[in-house]
């Protein structure tokens, strides 16, 4: 088993502070549904990138967890597409 050093709760907080803040300035674009599609997809990318580049930090990056961030980014941009369009999203 790998050795936790501590700097799992640094990642998840940032973590959690790139989808806050994400989050934050979807709802504050609320009128704009373009603005808003490209902040969802701009967080979704820096998810991705944060993502990888911690596996690559903590050296366990294989293919498999690189495609996992790039589908979980996928569906997230997915189903927030879907409401947008349908005008469920404030």
């Amino acid at each position: 088993m790998k050795k936790n050093n501590g700097r799992d709760l640094e990642y998840y907080i940032s973590l959690s502070l790139i989808l806050g803040l994400g989050l934050l300035f979807v709802l504050l674009a609320s009128p704009n549904k373009t603005v808003q599609f490209m902040l969802i997809s701009l967080t979704t990318l820096f998810y991705i990138i944060f993502g990888i580049v911690h596996h690559l930090i903590n050296h366990d990056i294989t293919l498999g967890i690189m495609l996992e961030y790039l589908t979980i980014g996928a569906l997230g941009i997915s189903i927030l597409f879907f409401f947008l369009k349908g005008g469920l999203f404030l």
